[in-house]
């Protein structure tokens, strides 16, 4: 199969969708299909198919489109919030950007969020089969980082509540098949945002465990310092991933001990207002701002405990890297997590938020290293058997073709065709080829047969057809034009 995946963010970036476009085209790949990637460029200023190296710059889209979205909006929706007109924006330019560089050609789209999905069934072509993952619930995401400006959860009646409501929808419904990660995401499109439970699938992730084990022993420029513990929390720096509070448990737990470092690897809008916070808790020996790194697994395996003190997560790949790595985790409960880490049995889970749980199970870790270091075994037992990348791929490949069923068009197997499979399909589609056609000789006409030739039989049959489903009104019109023609016709 041809694959396109897409996203409406850039890639590559840091960030759990990259790693999961990442695994997925490696899997299918080893599988035997081609894969091509449609995203943003990285710095956002057009986009780009890499494997193709094709590319379109935003500003030859953007003004065109800009325009008339302004119109029509001033027009019809004066006063509507200016974030919902840029968004509905950046949606027409991913559109036109994906029919610049054309959908024909590709037997199956797999978009990975809900504005990719959406603008895709709007251009593919009706034949292509859709399928799209949902890696997080985009509307609460952007609702908690809201609130930070004043926008309090009961705003749920607001326009542009409703709208992102609507865009959560449509970008889980307008697919072929939907993916969730976890059995929270889904319970929250269904619940949430009317989405029809059957139309979503739960597929848990996967990844490359072998390759990641080489990487987790490769040099790293960060040397663990001697005679003390390290947590590491590996996340962007945004309000969802709740940095805030575990920085607020680790001033509680320098007054008590001082045996610890923290690692913070990542980036984001936070990151001066977190190391400000830090400084002013006297954290600065502590609390260490890695910036965004390439050799995670690397930090990893010199961590003694991972964390991940999320207000919102799906199923994220810190925890299945940890896992992978066989080391304990301290998570909150946030989202899909404790399916993934379930407490005192492979990892410690506190609720989201709570500082002083957080902080006890902070404490916890570092004095009971027999009963974490039973954890971080189980944990490992647990990672071999949930996170292989075959078993994924196989996922999404059944999933594929569950999807290409419902276009009976479409050749829907899908199994990665070896030497002699495509050998014996040759020999058997050249064999029709290859026996003698035996077409009417001109003599052999005789005078009865009809003048008509099929191209004009065609021609008659296609209008025939066409008039029937022409409505009254434009047959009425016809009638009135000719009579029209008719009678100026005598007058001259």
């Amino acid at each position: 199969m041809r694959i396109l995946i897409a996203c409406s963010w850039s890639l590559p970036h840091a960030g759990g969708v990259n790693t999961y476009v990442n695994q997925l085209e490696k899997g299918l790949k080893l599988a035997g299909h081609h894969v091509d990637i449609f995203s943003p460029t990285p710095d956002g200023q057009g986009f780009y198919l890499p494997g193709k190296e094709m590319a379109i710059d935003k500003a030859k889209l953007q003004p065109l489109i800009a325009h008339q979205s302004n119109h029509y909006m001033d027009h019809h929706l004066s006063g509507i919030d200016p974030w919902i007109t840029f968004s509905e924006i950046e949606r027409y330019c991913f559109e036109a950007a994906a029919m610049y560089f054309g959908l024909a050609e590709y037997d199956m789209i797999h978009a990975q969020d809900i504005m990719s999905a959406h603008a895709l069934s709007r251009v593919k072509p009706s034949h292509t089969p859709l399928v799209t993952t949902i890696h997080g619930c985009l509307t609460r995401e952007w609702f908690i980082r809201l609130k930070t400006l004043g926008l309090t959860d009961q705003d749920t009646s607001s326009l542009i509540w409703k709208y992102s409501a609507l865009r959560e929808h449509l970008g889980a419904t307008v697919s072929d098949v939907t993916i969730s990660p976890s059995e929270w995401l889904k319970r929250v499109m269904v619940e949430d945002f009317a989405v029809p439970e059957p139309h979503i699938t739960v597929s848990h992730y996967g990844f490359d465990k072998e390759q990641f084990q080489q990487s987790m022993l490769r040099d790293s420029m960060i040397v663990k310092p001697e005679g003390i513990s390290v947590f590491l929390c590996p996340a962007r720096f945004d309000v969802v991933k709740g940095h805030i509070y575990l920085i607020h448990a680790l001033a509680k737990l320098k007054a008590e001990r001082s045996d610890w470092v923290c690692w913070l690897a990542g980036e984001g809008s936070l990151r001066e207002e977190l190391m400000n916070i830090t400084k002013d808790h006297g954290l600065g020996d502590h609390v260490i701002f890695l910036g965004n790194r390439e050799d995670v697994p690397a930090l990893i395996h010199q961590a003694d405990f991972i964390v991940l003190p999320s207000m919102q997560d799906n199923q994220p790949f810190a925890v299945i890297e940890a896992q992978i790595a066989g080391k304990p985790v301290i998570a909150s409960d946030a989202g899909g997590i404790p399916e993934m880490v379930t407490h005192s049995v492979n990892g410690l889970v506190f609720p989201a938020g709570d500082i002083n749980e957080l902080h006890l199970c902070l404490r916890s870790a570092l004095q009971d290293t027999k009963r974490l270091s039973s954890l971080a075994s189980q944990a490992k037992e647990w990672g071999e058997q949930h996170w292989a990348l075959p078993e994924m791929t196989n996922r999404v490949l059944a999933l594929y073709e569950l999807a290409r069923s419902k276009y009976p068009e479409q050749n829907t197997g899908i199994e990665p065709q070896t030497e002699q499979t495509t050998t014996q399909q040759a020999e058997q589609q050249l064999e029709p080829k290859l026996e003698p056609q035996i077409e009417p000789q001109p003599e052999q006409q005789t005078e009865q047969q009809s003048p008509i030739t099929p191209l004009k039989r065609g021609r008659r049959k296609w209008r025939a057809n066409r008039r029937k489903k022409q409505p009254a009104a434009i047959k009425r019109r016809r009638k009135i034009r000719n009579k029209q023609r008719k009678f100026t016709r005598k007058r001259s």
